[in-house]
């Protein structure tokens, strides 16, 4: 029987193989780090012939980035091969192309570094190996947008168009296709009761702070003083609890003036019509107060019981998420997520200089990891509600330049994630711990969003949005792991 090797099976060659350069990627930056360095000094076995050798721990990390790496180069041979027999577009054959001339190099390079200890080979090592997955990551993605493109069945079904359209034939989440909540009553029913009465009147403050941001820019933060404690520097429980209160205090100041400020665009969006300003269960001016007095708190906290620079790194991210982000950014420009990003990426910092009164190099690429990993998480959710985005008189980037640019956008920074995660790995010297979590969970964040190409659905869209939230928590759980508990 001849086996037919057609676009549908090459395009899961092209995913296998850059989840296997990331793999390598990820195990290579452990490796370097770890003792498993100094335990092979001959290439490409660890003994003087062609055997294993004896297994240590530290062996089988050091065998396991070689056993990927052969993996990597069979996968990238299966690629050209069916690249070729495909004949494929040059926008896909030359990325493609570049990631298999580079490789016999990096491997090269790899084999410097065990031989004779280079450590300029080591840089020129991880470069390369970047350069062929974001080389494999860009033949991907051409290869899956054609792969769509090609698809007649979606291309010709009525209820399939780009953009701010109906990707899945009507099955949007939370019914976001409908007219806005003006057709419906979801007012809420005011409580008449003393006790009903607080307790609502309790609940809706608390809606105002955006509670479910708070757990994970905390635990920002928190890898951020586990990463300073690598220069060497103590961490004092006074220190850690003054940072999270004052941080939760100013994500609830910044929280509850984006909902000052948003009030009555989203009065127009059934997935913020429910919210305490909608329908007046908090007064306005109430709200700016309860806000005000949030940042005060925050920044004097901090300030009292942390550090000056802390403060003002504090006091600035709330500045940049309500002033930048909602007021200048959000209602104005498709790069809204983008540039809005740094107020994710803050807490890093904080966290940091929490611990050392300075910013270092680590709290940076942290903080870098944070900025890329937003559009990859949030572009997802404005896929699945981009026409709830539209009736607000939001830009978001599905609403103005499309789903298709949207998809692609995720795949993107989803990939200069990954890279920028392996490389704060290598820059702090984190181990075998965060590279298997970054492994395991970036291969699951991007196989999600390859789903998204093929399923075209916001179920799909909006599982990528869950699972990038998984990655970033698992990978800084890893982070935390590693510093306080492992060092």
């Amino acid at each position: 029987m001849t086996y037919h090797f057609d676009r549908r099976r090459f395009s899961t060659l092209l995913v296998g193989t850059a989840i296997a350069a990331y793999v390598l990627i990820a195990l290579g930056t452990a490796t370097s780090t770890t003792a498993s360095a100094s335990t092979c000094t001959t290439w490409p076995s660890c003994s003087t012939g062609w055997t294993v050798g004896p297994l240590t721990s530290g062996d089988l990390l050091f065998w396991g980035h070689r056993a990927v790496a052969l993996v990597t180069g069979l996968l990238l041979a299966a690629a050209a091969v069916g690249a070729w027999r495909l004949a494929v577009d040059r926008r896909i054959a030359i990325p493609l192309w570049l990631a298999v001339a580079l490789y016999p190099v990096q491997v090269a390079f790899g084999a410097a570094i065990v031989v004779a200890g280079s450590t300029r080979a080591s840089v020129a090592h991880l470069a390369l190996a970047m350069v062929i997955f974001a080389s494999l990551l860009v033949a991907l993605v051409v290869t899956l947008e054609e792969d769509a493109a090609a698809d007649e069945s979606r291309a010709t079904h009525p209820a399939v168009r780009d953009g701010g359209v109906d990707l899945n034939g009507g099955d949007k989440p939370n019914a976001a296709s409908e007219p806005a909540s003006a057709t419906t009553d979801s007012s809420p029913t005011l409580a008449t009761g003393g006790f009903a009465r607080l307790r609502q009147v309790a609940g809706a403050y608390l809606t105002l702070t955006k509670p479910k941001l708070m757990w994970l820019l905390c635990l920002v933060a928190v890898a951020g003083m586990g990463l300073a404690t690598l220069t060497g520097e103590s961490v004092e429980l006074g220190v850690v609890v003054a940072t999270l209160v004052g941080g939760v205090l100013a994500i609830g100041a910044s929280g509850t003036f984006n909902h000052v400020y948003e009030r009555d665009r989203d009065r127009k969006m059934d997935r913020t019509s429910d919210r305490p300003l909608v329908h007046d269960l908090v007064p306005v001016r109430n709200a700016v107060a309860f806000g005000a007095a949030l940042a005060v708190g925050s920044v004097a906290i901090v300030a009292a019981w942390v550090n000056l620079l802390a403060a003002a790194l504090t006091f600035a991210a709330i500045l940049y998420y309500v002033v930048l982000y909602t007021i200048v950014l959000k209602p104005n420009t498709a790069w809204n997520t983008v540039l809005g990003g740094g107020a994710g990426a803050l807490p890093a910092l904080i966290g940091w200089v929490a611990v050392t009164g300075s910013v270092g190099l680590p709290a940076l690429v942290l903080a870098g990891v944070i900025f890329l990993w937003t559009p990859a998480h949030f572009y997802s959710l404005a896929i699945a509600y981009r026409d709830d985005y539209a009736r607000g008189g939001f830009p978001m980037f599905p609403v103005a330049r499309g789903v298709l640019a949207a998809r692609r956008h995720v795949m993107l920074y989803l990939g200069a994630t990954l890279l920028a995660a392996s490389l704060l790995g290598w820059v702090a010297g984190l181990g075998w711990l965060y590279a298997l979590t970054s492994i395991a969970l970036g291969a699951v964040f991007l196989r999600s969003v390859v789903r998204q190409y093929r399923t075209e659905s916001d179920d799909a869209a909006l599982r990528s949005f869950y699972v990038s939230n998984y990655y970033l928590g698992a990978i800084l759980v890893a982070i935390v792991l590693e510093t306080f508990l492992f060092a």
